[in-house]
């Protein structure tokens, strides 16, 4: 073989390697798209059905079979650029659809209504732990902790109840790191004689 022939035949063979990597990735991509279709339908029809408001469900819904109907129809000569293009623009329609940048609304409390759990399970053990250490405090140092405790106490009871008298499709009265944030609050106190000098000066 001359030396262009052999130029030209490597040339062939890049450009076969380059077609079957495009190629490849197209059914990546597409595939990509399918599996994110579905998944997102059955965790709406499943995990995150009560954690989701009509409007939300009708929309996502909506979104979902607009895709697939463009995904199912001739596409044998779409580039990966499409299938990806389509896939972002379905995430971020997901995404908006209740105002919130980039931030998937549902999803977020189905993930938290189960973090919330743990963390009052948290915050209730720290109130028991601080009641029983308040117990050979002296007087005044022993009601500033009980005092606490009983104000902490308190702010959960109310705020489960304006929790459950809510849909779980809603947001939450308040959050798992709120709860969180109150326990932090309360092991700030450490029942050091110094720690009670500060508070008490």
């Amino acid at each position: 073989m001359t030396k262009a022939e052999v130029t030209e035949a490597q040339e062939k063979e890049r450009q076969l390697m380059q077609q079957d990597i495009t190629m490849e990735l197209t059914k990546d991509k597409r595939n990509s798209l399918e599996s994110y279709v579905y998944d997102v339908r059955n965790k709406l029809l499943n995990e995150y059905r009560k954690f989701a408001s009509e409007q939300e469900k009708d929309g996502i819904s909506r979104s979902l079979l607009e895709t697939e109907e463009w995904l199912y129809s001739e596409r044998d000569d779409e580039t990966v650029h499409a299938y990806f293009a389509k896939l972002e623009d379905l995430k971020q329609v997901i995404f908006l659809f209740s105002d919130l940048h980039l931030v998937d609304p549902i999803e977020n409390r189905y993930k938290d209504e189960e973090e919330r759990v743990q963390a009052t399970r948290d915050l209730l053990g720290c109130i028991v732990e601080h009641r029983m250490s308040a117990g050979s405090l002296p007087q005044e140092n022993k009601e500033l902790i009980i005092d606490e405790c009983n104000k902490a106490e308190q702010w959960l009871r109310q705020k489960t109840q304006q929790q459950d008298a809510l849909p779980r499709s809603s947001d939450p009265v308040f959050w798992s790191r709120d709860i969180n944030s109150k326990t932090q609050d309360l092991n700030l106190y450490d029942f050091t004689p110094l720690f009670f000098l500060f508070i008490n000066a």
